[in-house]
Parts: structure tokens; sequence; C-alpha cells
């Protein structure tokens, strides 16, 4: 073999070792980046599952709206600080910030905090009435990243649907429902 082909397949080696060490190393990247999303949203859960974050899930979904028609609790909101019943939505609603900037700041996955906890949209749907009204005062900027969230989340269910299931994955058949006899129809 001459020099010139020794040197070629040489350096044809010496491009294959480092192209597979560079897939190694993207692989390791990729186990590192689940490993510290799994970081972020363990104390997320559990920060979520807290009587106090669930006691403000349910205050937002069941009495907030109908609290908003008193105007007194409509300038409580406006407060700075803000004052009255609506103070018990705000931790829900700082949740919802914390996980945007997360979210934002590309740490925790949009798919993960959509399959974890209610939907972004959801709760800002039900919640925009108090936003605005805390907006009046505070600015554009007060859930900024739980709005920057939201339109994630809606920019994702253009692209993909609002399913989370795997794409490609075979579904399983739905169970039949159970024959009730006597049931009045």
């Amino acid at each position: 073999m001459s020099p010139e082909w020794l040197a070629a397949v040489s350096s044809l080696a010496t491009l294959f070792v480092i192209g597979l060490t560079a897939y190694a190393a993207m692989r390791q990247m990729s186990h590192l980046r689940s490993g510290n999303q799994v970081a972020a949203l363990l104390p997320l859960t559990e920060k979520y599952q807290t009587p106090e974050i669930q006691e403000s899930l349910d205050y937002v979904i069941g009495t907030l709206n109908s609290d908003l028609q008193d105007p007194v609790v409509r300038e409580g909101v406006r407060a700075r600080p803000s004052a009255g019943p609506t103070r018990k939505a705000n931790k829900v609603f700082n949740f919802y910030e914390s996980v945007g900037a997360l979210v934002c700041a590309r740490a925790l996955d949009l798919q993960l905090v959509l399959r974890y906890f209610t939907l972004p949209s959801e709760m800002w749907e039900t919640g925009s009435e108090f936003i605005a009204l805390s907006r009046s005062t505070r600015g554009n900027e007060v859930f900024e990243n739980f709005e920057a969230l939201v339109a994630m989340q809606l920019a994702y269910e253009k692209r993909h649907g609002t399913s989370l299931y795997p794409r490609g994955l075979p579904r399983m058949k739905s169970p039949a429902l159970p024959a009730h006899e006597g049931t009045a129809v």
C-alpha cells in the first residue's frame, strides 16, 4: 500500500472515530438533559400536590369568578398589595408563572407540563378576569411567563393536536362499557 493510501485510510479512520465520539457526546447530553428535567419536575409535582396549591386551584375553578362580581373584591385585586379572598388565586397562578419561566428557559419540556398539570390554557381562561384586573394596576409583566406558557401550549396544539399520545404508536382497543341491568334510559 502506498503512503498516500495509508494516509487516506488513516484520515477516514480518524473521521469515523471523531464522528462516533460526537454521537456519544450528543447521547450523553440528551441523558443529562432528561435528568435535569426530572430534577426540575419532581419538586413541581410535589408542590402541585400541596394543600395550599390544591386549595388555590379549587378556589380558582369553583369560586373566583363569582367573587369577582363584587366591586369590593375587584378593588382588592387591584390594590397594592392585593387584599381580600382572591389572594388565594395567587398561589396557583404564581405556580404557573414559575412553570412558565422554566419552560421559557428550556429547563423543562412543555410536553411534561401538559402531561402532569391542569392545562395552562384552561387556568388562563378561568382566571382571565383576575389576571386582567391584576395587570390593570401592575402592568402586563404580571404573569407574563404564565402567558408565554399558554402561548406555547396553543402553538404546540396547532402543530400536533391536543392528544399527547405518542405518534406512530398503535392505540389500544377501547374497553367495552359494562352492561348494567335495569338501567333506565
